[in-house]
């Protein structure tokens, strides 16, 4: 039996399948979007309610996540995600 694994979102903090959320990875030091949850790397989660997005980038939490300064780009590429998915 294979049993997914729960990540935490970084907004609200909250325990959810992997499926359910947007996965950001760390890529040769570079932060971008994994849309299929399959990319290698240090990863970070975000739920897909508004409010989290919202947090996620007013807050810049994928700073906190990775601990580096994330590009706006990647905050940018989330909220566009966001409204069309």
């Amino acid at each position: 039996m294979h049993i997914k694994q729960e990540r935490r979102c970084v907004a609200c903090r909250s325990a959810k399948q992997q499926n359910e959320m947007i996965r950001f990875a760390k890529i040769n030091g570079n932060i971008v979007l994994d849309a299929k949850n399959n990319l290698g790397g240090r990863g970070a989660y975000v739920c897909r309610a508004k409010d989290c997005l919202a947090l996620t980038i007013k807050k810049k939490l994928l700073n906190r996540a990775f601990k580096m300064n994330v590009d706006n780009s990647v905050y940018e590429k989330l909220l566009e995600y966001g409204e069309n998915n």
